[in-house]
């Protein structure tokens, strides 16, 4: 549909486009198309850049802000996306595409009513547009209103007897009416319009699964795997068909492929670990349960489960320590006290045996006359054993066609900024082109007499040693003619740090201040030396990660020694006094701001993250590096918008973190 789109309206905006060039001082065709193209690639992100650089050089134009949209939507941050519609329907109120996307956005965001409104006046403009019926009969299906979806669908169908996609949707509509045999003829319909449409096969496969056709749900699913043969989902979904018919060695075969494709899929982990558990593999079951608990820390039914494994290989500690997880994370469950009781008898510690004895006799007492049937399948072995059929996200795998949200990372603090020598043609370009470049760096390098070039940058730029020992070498040979240069020594600086000799750069940039007191590029860098020297010491994920989020939670570092303390005191001294000096320099407050979040001085951080931006409002790391804080503090919705920013600025680990903390109703 996306890229029907883009050819739809391709034509319609030539002349425009041709109107604006002549206005603008960059070749504004050039970025729309490249845009359009990445945009039909997949290439979401890049989509976006070549957007922005319309959009900043031509406002005034409806489409780019449309485009965008579609891109931030595509990559899940949809309050971005709903941002973005709005501003393109202000310029063109009547631009029916952004009424019927802003629907479908506003639907994700579960902002019912207002989608609602979108589709109608979609409608009253676009009126024999099947697509916005099908996209509305979608919105409706998933809020369980399947009458209604029934209708637009039927509606669709009327404009377009061969739309594939109304014909899945109605089976689907019509599946959840429990008419099997009608759904299961519109899929037939939607695959016999399109042989190669594997999202109809596998619709079909779900309902034949949950009519208990197994072999039939297992030929659909091996059809759709002839047409994509690297879709984990459809593996998972065999899998569980061949564990119904018993067919537990191609179920096995099955997940092992899944997690070969989806290596993070805690749900096919916990799966396996249960055939290991078996099959008395209890090395490489706990392997899996260890996976999933890192993946998943607070899932109650692996930690019960690894307990056992635990207990069965007579580790009675470490069972016990897992029996008391699962027990803080759901208190009434039976079986964890119950064996937590076995355990502490193993040890021969009969008074916390029967202490736990009592419990779990207790909790059983109370499910027997509740009829809780959560508190029964918590004291049932065989459910707490079985495999677990319920949907898992398998749309991480998706990282590969541009849906970079998906992508598995690890995220924290993005790193503090620093003056770097860009020390050839090729350093000095990818610098003009990729990072920030300021008008006092600019004049800093116009006005050093060795016409060196310096950036600013939060990446390190590497020499050898051996080319360092040569420039140094020079540099040398200018302090004998001019001993009193502070240039002099801050390059000597900067050169030592490139090849981490930190306690040197510290003592060059020393010398360069005490030259010049009012050199600020030199506290700066020397603030960042002493903070590099803390990471070298201590060990990243001591200092690095104060504010950091993995794959659940946001976690905080251990407090700081005294040591530490007393570094961080000299590093804040240093950014205070690059602000006194240049307190326009964003890239001060927002490095000063990364030390007091490090200190867990979040509230301080925060007020410099906010004026950083205020003076440069695209400095992505401030708006990524602020978000963390809020995600931290559990202020999601104001962080989410600075994630949206972030994304939008090219800052790609921002959709990740949009996909788990910003769209939780998925």
């Amino acid at each position: 549909m996306l890229k029907f789109l883009l050819r739809c309206l391709l034509i319609n905006l030539i002349t425009i486009y041709s109107i604006v060039s002549v206005k603008a001082q960059v070749n504004i065709p050039h970025f729309v198309f490249s845009g359009m193209q990445f945009m039909s690639d997949g290439k979401f992100n890049e989509a976006i850049r070549n957007f922005n650089v319309v959009i900043y050089n031509a406002p005034e134009m409806y489409e780019p802000w449309f485009y965008r949209g579609i891109a931030k939507y595509n990559l899940g941050d949809y309050k971005g996306s709903e941002a973005d519609f709005n501003r393109c329907l202000e310029i063109h109120p009547l631009f029916s595409p952004a009424l019927h996307y802003r629907a479908i956005t506003r639907d994700r965001l579960r902002d019912v009513t207002k989608a609602m409104k979108d589709y109608a006046a979609a409608l009253r403009i676009d009126p024999l547009n099947p697509d916005i019926y099908v996209n509305r009969g979608i919105s409706r299906f998933q809020n369980k209103d399947y009458r209604l979806a029934l209708a637009d669908l039927d509606s669709a169908l009327r404009l377009d007897k061969d739309h594939s996609l109304a014909y899945l949707m109605r089976g689907m509509v019509r599946n959840s009416l429990k008419d099997i045999k009608g759904a299961l003829a519109d899929l037939d319909k939607a695959t016999h319009l399109n042989i190669f449409y594997t999202e109809g096969y596998i619709r079909r496969g779900q309902i034949r699964y949950d009519s208990a056709d197994y072999a039939g749900a297992i030929d659909d699913y091996n059809t759709a795997l002839r047409i994509e043969p690297d879709d984990p989902a459809v593996y998972f979904s065999r899998a569980m068909a061949y564990n119904k018919l018993g067919k537990s060695d191609l179920m096995f075969d099955d997940l092992n492929k899944v997690l070969e494709l989806d290596p993070h899929n805690a749900l096919t982990l916990y799966n396996r670990a249960l055939i290991f558990s078996e099959r008395k593999d209890y090395k490489k079951a706990l392997e899996d349960y260890d996976q999933v608990l890192q993946l998943s820390p607070d899932n109650v039914l692996a930690t019960f489960n690894r307990a056992i494994i635990k207990h069965l290989t007579r580790d009675y500690k470490g069972a016990i320590e897992d029996y008391s997880k699962a027990i803080n994370l759901f208190p009434d469950f039976a079986k964890a006290w119950m064996n937590r009781s076995d355990a502490w008898r193993q040890l021969g510690n009969e008074k916390e045996a029967l202490t736990d004895y009592n419990k779990a006799t207790l909790i059983m007492y109370n499910v027997e006359h509740s009829g809780d049937s959560t508190l029964a399948n918590y004291a049932d072995s065989a459910y707490l054993a079985r495999i677990i059929e319920f949907d898992a996200d398998f749309r991480n795998t998706s990282a590969v066609d541009g849906r970079i949200q998906y992508k598995p990372v690890y995220v924290d603090l993005e790193r503090n900024f620093f003056i770097t020598y860009l020390y050839n043609d090729s350093v000095y370009i990818k610098q003009k082109k990729g990072a920030y470049w300021i008008s006092a760096m600019s004049e800093f390098n116009r006005q050093n007499a060795y016409r060196l070039n310096f950036g600013l940058t939060n990446h390190e730029n590497t020499l050898t040693a051996d080319e360092v020992s040569q420039y140094i070498g020079s540099v040398d040979s200018s302090l004998r003619m001019n001993p009193t240069d502070p240039l002099a020594y801050f390059f000597i600086g900067v050169l030592n740090g490139m090849i981490q000799n930190y306690n040197s750069a510290i003592t060059a940039y020393d010398r360069a201040i005490e030259l010049d007191p009012g050199f600020a590029f030199a506290y700066l860098n020397r603030a960042n030396t002493r903070l590099q020297v803390i990471e070298e010491t201590t060990g990243e994920n001591d200092y690095i990660n104060t504010i950091s989020i993995g794959n659940t939670t946001p976690v905080k570092a251990q407090p700081l020694n005294d040591d530490q303390s007393q570094v961080f005191r000299k590093v804040l001294n240093d950014y205070n006094m690059v602000i006194k000096l240049n307190p326009d320099l964003s890239f001060a407050w927002f490095n000063r701001a990364n030390v007091k979040a490090r200190q867990g001085k979040y509230k301080e951080a925060l007020n410099d993250y906010n004026r950083a931006i205020d003076l440069d409002d695209k400095l992505a790391e401030a708006h990524f590096n602020r978000a963390l804080i809020l995600i931290f503090l559990k202020r999601n919705e104001v962080a989410c918008k600075d994630l949206s920013r972030a994304g939008e600025l090219g800052l790609i680990n921002a959709y990740n973190l949009i996909k788990r903390y910003c769209n939780q109703t998925e």
